[in-house]
Protein backbone atom coordinates (compact mmCIF):
# COMPACT_ATOMS: atom_id res chain seq x y z
CA UNK A 1 0.00 0.00 0.00
CA UNK A 2 1.75 3.48 -1.36
CA UNK A 3 1.43 6.11 1.56
CA UNK A 4 2.77 9.61 0.82
CA UNK A 5 4.48 10.42 4.41
CA UNK A 6 5.41 7.45 5.09
CA UNK A 7 7.12 6.34 1.90
CA UNK A 8 8.49 9.76 1.91
CA UNK A 9 10.20 8.93 5.15
CA UNK A 10 11.02 5.04 3.66
CA UNK A 11 13.23 7.50 0.40
CA UNK A 12 15.03 9.64 3.07
CA UNK A 13 15.66 6.06 5.17
CA UNK A 14 17.02 4.77 2.38
CA UNK A 15 19.04 7.61 1.14
CA UNK A 16 20.52 7.85 4.59
CA UNK A 17 21.45 4.16 5.37
CA UNK A 18 24.95 3.42 5.63
CA UNK A 19 27.15 2.92 3.23
CA UNK A 20 28.33 -1.11 4.30
CA UNK A 21 24.42 -1.72 3.80
CA UNK A 22 23.97 0.05 0.33
CA UNK A 23 26.08 -1.72 -1.37
CA UNK A 24 24.78 -5.45 -0.55
CA UNK A 25 22.25 -6.87 -2.58
CA UNK A 26 19.22 -6.32 -0.94
CA UNK A 27 16.42 -6.46 -3.58
CA UNK A 28 13.81 -9.27 -1.92
CA UNK A 29 14.40 -7.07 1.69
CA UNK A 30 13.50 -3.75 -0.40
CA UNK A 31 10.53 -5.60 -1.96
CA UNK A 32 8.95 -6.57 1.46
CA UNK A 33 10.50 -3.52 2.92
CA UNK A 34 8.43 -1.94 0.57
CA UNK A 35 5.50 -3.69 0.59
CA UNK A 36 5.30 -3.72 4.54
CA UNK A 37 6.89 -0.53 4.98
CA UNK A 38 3.25 1.72 6.47
CA UNK A 39 2.49 -1.04 8.50
CA UNK A 40 5.72 -0.63 9.89
CA UNK A 41 5.46 2.73 10.16
CA UNK A 42 2.29 3.43 11.39
CA UNK A 43 2.65 1.19 14.41
CA UNK A 44 6.32 2.90 15.14
CA UNK A 45 4.78 6.36 15.14
CA UNK A 46 1.71 5.13 17.36
CA UNK A 47 4.49 4.13 19.74
CA UNK A 48 7.18 7.03 19.28
CA UNK A 49 6.03 9.72 17.13
CA UNK A 50 6.60 11.82 19.26
CA UNK A 51 10.39 11.91 20.16
CA UNK A 52 12.49 14.37 18.35
CA UNK A 53 14.57 11.54 17.13
CA UNK A 54 11.53 10.13 15.30
CA UNK A 55 13.35 10.12 12.18
CA UNK A 56 16.52 8.91 13.17
CA UNK A 57 14.87 5.68 15.11
CA UNK A 58 13.65 4.59 11.57
CA UNK A 59 16.33 4.98 10.20
CA UNK A 60 18.03 2.71 13.09
CA UNK A 61 14.97 0.34 12.80
CA UNK A 62 15.65 -0.15 9.05
CA UNK A 63 19.38 -0.70 9.08
CA UNK A 64 19.19 -3.30 12.08
CA UNK A 65 16.26 -5.09 9.66
CA UNK A 66 18.76 -5.18 6.79
CA UNK A 67 21.76 -6.05 8.71
CA UNK A 68 19.66 -8.93 10.06
CA UNK A 69 18.75 -9.71 6.12
CA UNK A 70 22.32 -9.34 5.37
CA UNK A 71 23.64 -11.93 8.09
CA UNK A 72 20.74 -14.59 7.16
CA UNK A 73 21.68 -17.66 6.68
CA UNK A 74 21.31 -19.11 2.66
CA UNK A 75 19.01 -21.85 3.96
CA UNK A 76 16.59 -19.16 5.86
CA UNK A 77 16.87 -17.21 2.58
CA UNK A 78 15.65 -20.16 0.20
CA UNK A 79 12.99 -20.88 2.74
CA UNK A 80 12.19 -17.28 2.51
CA UNK A 81 11.93 -17.64 -1.17
CA UNK A 82 9.57 -20.78 -1.05
CA UNK A 83 7.25 -19.08 1.36
CA UNK A 84 7.26 -16.19 -0.85
CA UNK A 85 5.88 -18.26 -3.87
CA UNK A 86 3.77 -19.76 -1.76
CA UNK A 87 1.63 -16.75 -0.41
CA UNK A 88 -0.72 -18.54 1.76
CA UNK A 89 1.98 -20.84 3.06
CA UNK A 90 0.58 -19.76 6.91
CA UNK A 91 -3.00 -20.41 6.10
CA UNK A 92 -2.05 -24.66 5.20
CA UNK A 93 -3.80 -26.64 6.92
CA UNK A 94 -0.85 -28.77 7.06
CA UNK A 95 0.45 -27.14 10.30
CA UNK A 96 -0.54 -29.61 13.35
CA UNK A 97 0.55 -27.20 16.03
CA UNK A 98 1.13 -27.39 19.88
CA UNK A 99 2.48 -24.59 22.76
CA UNK A 100 4.93 -25.19 25.48
CA UNK A 101 6.52 -23.70 28.06
CA UNK A 102 10.28 -24.95 27.79
CA UNK A 103 11.14 -25.70 31.07
CA UNK A 104 7.41 -27.57 31.08
CA UNK A 105 8.56 -29.77 28.65
CA UNK A 106 12.15 -30.11 28.83
CA UNK A 107 14.84 -29.26 31.33
CA UNK A 108 15.75 -26.66 28.78
CA UNK A 109 16.48 -25.30 25.24
CA UNK A 110 19.07 -28.27 24.94
CA UNK A 111 16.94 -30.98 25.85
CA UNK A 112 14.31 -29.62 23.83
CA UNK A 113 16.00 -29.82 20.74
CA UNK A 114 16.36 -33.62 21.50
CA UNK A 115 12.31 -33.77 21.65
CA UNK A 116 12.03 -33.48 17.63
CA UNK A 117 12.11 -37.00 17.40
CA UNK A 118 8.73 -37.30 19.50
CA UNK A 119 6.96 -34.38 17.63
CA UNK A 120 7.62 -36.09 14.16
CA UNK A 121 6.10 -39.34 16.31
CA UNK A 122 3.13 -37.32 17.59
CA UNK A 123 2.71 -35.43 13.88
CA UNK A 124 3.40 -31.95 15.68
CA UNK A 125 5.45 -29.60 12.95
CA UNK A 126 4.41 -26.91 14.68
CA UNK A 127 6.01 -25.88 18.26
CA UNK A 128 5.23 -22.33 19.56
CA UNK A 129 7.74 -21.86 22.17
CA UNK A 130 5.89 -19.45 25.21
CA UNK A 131 8.29 -16.67 26.26
CA UNK A 132 11.84 -17.66 27.21
CA UNK A 133 13.29 -14.47 27.91
CA UNK A 134 14.89 -12.72 31.19
CA UNK A 135 11.99 -11.41 33.44
CA UNK A 136 11.99 -10.23 36.61
CA UNK A 137 12.17 -12.54 39.32
CA UNK A 138 9.09 -13.52 40.67
CA UNK A 139 6.83 -11.08 38.56
CA UNK A 140 7.16 -12.64 34.82
CA UNK A 141 3.40 -12.64 33.99
CA UNK A 142 4.26 -15.81 32.36
CA UNK A 143 7.63 -14.79 30.85
CA UNK A 144 6.03 -11.40 29.14
CA UNK A 145 6.73 -8.98 32.01
CA UNK A 146 10.03 -8.83 30.47
CA UNK A 147 13.17 -7.39 31.87
CA UNK A 148 16.18 -7.80 29.12
CA UNK A 149 14.95 -7.96 25.45
CA UNK A 150 17.95 -9.55 23.98
CA UNK A 151 18.73 -12.21 26.52
CA UNK A 152 17.14 -15.97 26.97
CA UNK A 153 16.46 -16.75 30.65
CA UNK A 154 19.65 -18.70 32.11
CA UNK A 155 17.19 -21.39 33.48
CA UNK A 156 16.78 -22.39 29.87
CA UNK A 157 19.59 -21.90 28.17
CA UNK A 158 21.76 -19.11 25.79
CA UNK A 159 21.15 -18.54 22.01
CA UNK A 160 23.12 -20.81 21.10
CA UNK A 161 20.77 -23.35 22.22
CA UNK A 162 17.94 -21.12 20.66
CA UNK A 163 19.52 -21.78 17.68
CA UNK A 164 20.10 -25.50 17.76
CA UNK A 165 16.53 -25.98 18.71
CA UNK A 166 15.89 -23.39 15.46
CA UNK A 167 18.48 -26.35 13.52
CA UNK A 168 16.59 -29.13 14.75
CA UNK A 169 13.71 -28.42 14.35
CA UNK A 170 14.44 -26.94 10.42
CA UNK A 171 15.68 -30.44 9.63
CA UNK A 172 12.88 -31.99 10.70
CA UNK A 173 10.37 -29.72 8.72
CA UNK A 174 9.01 -28.31 11.92
CA UNK A 175 7.95 -24.46 12.08
CA UNK A 176 9.68 -22.92 15.25
CA UNK A 177 7.03 -20.32 16.60
CA UNK A 178 8.14 -17.48 19.42
CA UNK A 179 6.93 -14.90 20.80
CA UNK A 180 7.86 -11.27 20.54
CA UNK A 181 7.11 -9.09 23.26
CA UNK A 182 7.22 -5.34 23.11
Amino acid sequence: MYEQVSHSLLNAILDDLKPEIRRQDLRHFYTRLGANFYAIYSLFHTLYGNRDDFQQQMLRLVETMAKGYIDRSAELERIDIERELDHNWFLSQQWVGMALYTNGFADNLADLANKTPYFQELGINMVHIMPILMCPTGKSDGGYAVSDFRQIDDRLGNLDDLRLVAQEFRKRNILLVLDIVL
